[in-house]
C-alpha cells in the first residue's frame, strides 16, 4: 500500500509501465472534468478509470476487497471515508469474482485505517485488502470517488 498525496505520486513511477501511464494521467489532470459515473478507458483495459457516487457505510456493511490482476489508485473526489487495510491472509471468501474476491470483515490489530479525502491517493497492490467507503464519523454521507483499475 502506498498512501500519498496526489501531487506525490509521480515518486512512485518506475514500478510498472501501466502504473507509470496511470499516474501520468492523472497528473494531467483531466479527470478533474469529468462527472459522470462509470468507466472511462485510458490505455484500453490496461488502465482505465471508474467514477462513482455513492453514500459511505458503516463498518458492519462494508466488506474486504482483493484484486488479483491490478493496482487500485483510489481517490477521493468529494467527501471523506475510512479505508481499513490489511495484508489478504487469514480471510474467508464471501464472494468470488473472476479477478477479484470480496472478503469476509475480519478487522483486528494487523489492520491500518486510513482517511481518504480529496487530494489524496491510496495505491493498492494484489496482497493489499482493504475495505473502503467507511463513514467518516460514523455517519454515512454522500461520496464521489474515482478509482484507476492498472493491470499488473
Amino acid at each position: 500500500m502506498i498512501a500519498a498525496t496526489v501531487s506525490d505520486l509521480p515518486r512512485y513511477k518506475g514500478l510498472g509501465a501501466n502504473l507509470d501511464r496511470a499516474i501520468d494521467w492523472i497528473m494531467e489532470g483531466l479527470w478533474k472534468t469529468w462527472k459522470e459515473d462509470g468507466k472511462l478507458p485510458i490505455d484500453g483495459d490496461r488502465v482505465f478509470a471508474l467514477f462513482m457516487h455513492y453514500d459511505s457505510k458503516l463498518p458492519v456493511d462494508a466488506l474486504f476487497e482483493t484484486h488479483h490482476n491490478h493496482i487500485d489508485i483510489q481517490m477521493l473526489l468529494e467527501g471523506e471515508e475510512l479505508v481499513e487495510v490489511r495484508k489478504d491472509e487469514d480471510l474467508e471468501v464471501a464472494v468470488p469474482y473472476v479477478d477479484d474476491i470480496e472478503l469476509q470483515n475480519v478487522p483486528d490489530d494487523r489492520s491500518h485505517i486510513c482517511v481518504l479525502k480529496p487530494g489524496g491517493a491510496l495505491v493498492l497492490f494484489p496482497e493489499d485488502a482493504h475495505r473502503p467507503s467507511m463513514a467518516y464519523d460514523g455517519v454515512p454521507r454522500p461520496c464521489r470517488k474515482m478509482v484507476l483499475k492498472v493491470l499488473l
